[in-house]
């Protein structure tokens, strides 16, 4: 199926909105707490709405082949996670995620257990979640797709300049000697 980038964009404001969902429940789950995932102070995990276009590109010729679907959606957001990690801490000497205490870990970045999850997570998109998804958006008006578009890209512009805004003080604050090395997990 051939989308229109404003379908291609609700699809990833959705996915990042499900991932952030996804997270929350499953930390707060395991802290007893509630806990606010993610980077941005908005409901939204961006990797997982990268992430799962990313699975949608990918798939497309092996769609019908649930192994391949497993294989190319873990091998392509393994690949992203690793890149988004090793970026983030560059750029704010953060860790928003430490797979460390996992066996066969990568700097801390990736691991065999998580990358399996994604490969899980893939299968369970394309074969079941993207069909609801993809039957909403396709409901939506074209005109109105690109409303809801740009309003999501205005507020995640607005969300990810005071995200990387904070993100830079508290880098600054460490690089003062005020903070410790921040890990966010």
């Amino acid at each position: 199926m051939q989308y229109t980038l404003y379908q291609w964009m609700l699809f990833f404001f959705s996915y990042g909105f499900l991932g952030w969902v996804w997270e929350c429940l499953y930390v707060s789950a395991y802290r007893k707490k509630w806990v606010n995932r993610g980077f941005l102070y908005g409901p939204l995990i961006p990797m997982y709405g990268f992430g799962a276009v990313l699975v949608l590109w990918v798939t497309v010729p092996v769609r019908d082949s649930i192994p391949w679907v497993f294989l190319l959606g873990m091998t392509g957001i393994t690949v992203l996670e690793y890149g988004t990690g090793t970026a983030m801490q560059k750029l704010f000497h953060a860790r928003y995620w430490d797979y460390s205490r996992n066996r066969f870990n990568v700097n801390g970045y990736i691991c065999p257990f998580c990358s399996f999850g994604w490969g899980l997570f893939s299968i369970i998109q394309i074969q079941f979640l993207h069909f609801v998804l993809e039957s909403a958006v396709l409901k939506i008006p074209a005109a109105a797709a690109g409303i809801i578009s740009m309003i999501f890209v205005a507020v995640y512009a607005a969300d990810t300049a005071l995200s990387v805004q904070s993100a830079l003080y508290l880098r600054k604050k460490q690089e003062e000697g005020q903070t410790k090395f921040l890990s966010v997990h």
